[in-house]
């Protein structure tokens, strides 16, 4: 591939490598320059442009992502067209992605041109969600170069998706005199939602006496019940083989497989099975929603991959869990009562610093006639919410004007200039302590309105685990999904919003959550618009006007 400044005169045929700025209109780089173009060029007084043009045997970007893409692609994934030079892979319903670490070692040391990437091996995905990229670098790439990436590749599958099969599932809890039966309500609930989350039936919760001859028994009544997977979890944790857990499944004429884990949270999991019934003492950890060992091993289970010493070891790699946002608290659910009435308040962040804005401070910024934080805190009020904070920074006085009046709370984020996660951390921070859940609403979307919000407070509390919770607002369009603002959050992630760094907000939660997601479908997109930019402004204020008329 020839990459250099070519006379105008050479260009038609040949791609732009730098975006250019001709008349009124931005041309993108990677466009092809038609001969329409170049005479635009030649007239705007444009006498070279710096492009790409093939060399003899050159394959174009998207062909060669095309070609490539093509025997990459493997059973339960799609892909998109190339554009580009990158084409996505995408799952087509829930379950685990797998591959060979080396193999795509070896892909991607090809050439430097071709770059293969992929989420985590393991990683749980729903349906629609992307498991890989191809992405060609240059706008040209040798067919010899094809060729070696094909070569390595021949007779192998980069990678393999592996849907989740629902099972019937019994649980069987060990009672003492220690634990309040709180304890083993909220484990039955935490339970019955991971199990619903990963397709599954809790088709039975039975409680019995800490003793092996009891626990025998259970297990073989769930059997009975028709029972895919039995979950054993003990009031105390299972300390050995020989302890009253692994005992009870011998009894029931079962054998043990491995007791422990190289996780953490999560460490003291066992793995058993009678006949071809897998059976899984559980971590106390088991008893909170939040990821921990207990989960990687349903997943590969579910995905009827076998619990092998090998596979079980292999977790170890990234298994340290504990410095992580998603690092569970054994016993946080369970020892911590429910709140006796959802409550939930709204947390509206007015600290941001409008950078891409200059002078200009899009939040006291007039459009429509008022404010656009004035515009939105208006909506959290008309829905209905009657405890509201509004969290300040930058600019901290005049946003403050802007709601002189408004029966708010305000909050001042003293380190606003770190990203917008500070100012969630002051907003969660401020919260009283028996708010059940909070609604977390950007201070720059004026179009959002009291509908909105009223919908997604009712679809989140109306979810029997909402303080488990975290519900997005999405909007569909041809099989693509936007996930727009606000977000509910339930308060067992309270403390993770509290220690985010940077300017993520949540997201960074998001994907260490997939399982406690539910995403409720918007019809209108224009709701997310946010106004970052002086046209944005402009392009909302149209809209309101055009609302009240």
């Amino acid at each position: 591939m020839q990459f250099r400044a070519f006379d105008i005169n050479d260009c038609e045929g040949l791609i732009l490598a730098h975006s250019h700025r001709l008349a009124s209109k931005r041309i993108a780089k990677g466009s092809q320059l038609t001969r329409t173009l170049v005479d635009a060029f030649m007239k705007d007084g444009v006498r070279q442009l710096v492009c790409a043009a093939p060399d003899k045997g050159d394959l174009s970007e998207n062909e060669v992502a095309d070609r490539l893409a093509a025997v990459l692609l493997s059973a339960g994934l799609s892909r998109t067209d190339a554009a580009t030079g990158r084409v996505n892979f995408k799952t087509e319903t829930e379950g685990i992605i797998r591959y060979d670490r080396d193999l795509i070692k070896a892909l991607n040391c090809v050439d430097e041109a071709l770059t293969l990437s992929l989420v985590q091996h393991n990683q749980l995905l729903s349906a629609g969600q992307m498991v890989a990229t191809l992405k060609v670098i240059p706008y040209f790439v040798p067919d010899e170069i094809c060729r070696q990436f094909e070569q390595v590749l021949a007779g192998k599958t980069v990678f393999r998706f592996h849907p989740l099969r629902g099972r019937r599932v019994s649980l069987i809890q060990t009672t003492d005199d220690v634990l309040q039966d709180k304890v083993y309500a909220a484990t039955e609930d935490v339970t019955e939602t991971r199990m619903k989350q990963l397709g599954c039936t809790l088709i039975s919760r039975q409680r019995c006496a800490h003793k092996s001859d009891d626990v025998a028994a259970e297990i073989q009544t769930a059997r009975a019940a028709g029972a895919e997977l039995v979950l054993l979890c003990g009031c105390s944790a299972i300390a050995d083989r020989r302890d009253i857990m692994p005992v009870a499944i011998e009894v029931a004429g079962g054998q043990i497989d491995q007791l422990g884990l190289a996780v953490d949270p999560g460490n003291m999991l066992l793995v058993a099975h009678i006949d071809s019934l897998p059976v899984i003492g559980m971590p106390g950890c088991a008893r909170s929603p939040k990821l921990n060992g207990f989960d990687w091993v349903l997943h590969l289970l579910l995905a009827d991959i076998e619990l092998s010493s090998d596979e079980l070891a292999d977790m170890a790699a990234g298994g340290l869990l504990m410095e992580i946002a998603s690092r569970p608290l054994p016993r946080d659910l369970a020892v911590k009562p429910s709140s006796p009435k959802a409550q939930m308040s709204a947390v509206v962040l007015a600290a941001g610093q409008s950078r891409r804005m200059g002078n200009i401070n899009k939040l006291t910024s007039v459009v429509a006639g008022k404010p656009v934080i004035r515009h939105v805190t208006d909506v959290v009020l008309k829905a209905g919410f009657k405890d509201i904070i509004i969290v300040l920074g930058y600019d901290e006085y005049a946003v403050r004007a802007c709601l002189k009046g408004l029966p708010v709370r305000f909050e001042k984020n003293k380190a606003f200039r770190s990203g917008q996660a500070s100012s969630v951390g002051a907003g969660i921070a401020a919260l009283s302590n028996d708010v059940s859940d909070v609604m977390v609403v950007l201070g720059d979307m004026p179009l959002l309105n009291s509908s909105l919000l009223n919908e997604l407070r009712k679809h989140h509390l109306s979810n029997p685990q909402h303080e488990q919770t975290i519900s997005l607002p999405v909007y569909l369009k041809d099989g693509e999904s936007q996930i727009g603002h606000p977000v509910a959050w339930g308060r067992q992630f309270f403390p993770d919003l509290q220690t985010l760094k940077g300017d993520q907000g949540g997201r960074q939660i998001w994907s260490e959550h997939p399982a406690m997601i539910s995403q409720m479908e918007v019809n209108d997109a224009s709701l997310f618009l946010d106004t970052d930019t002086v046209a944005a402004l402009q392009h909302a204020e149209t809209f309101l006007l055009a609302r009240s008329q």
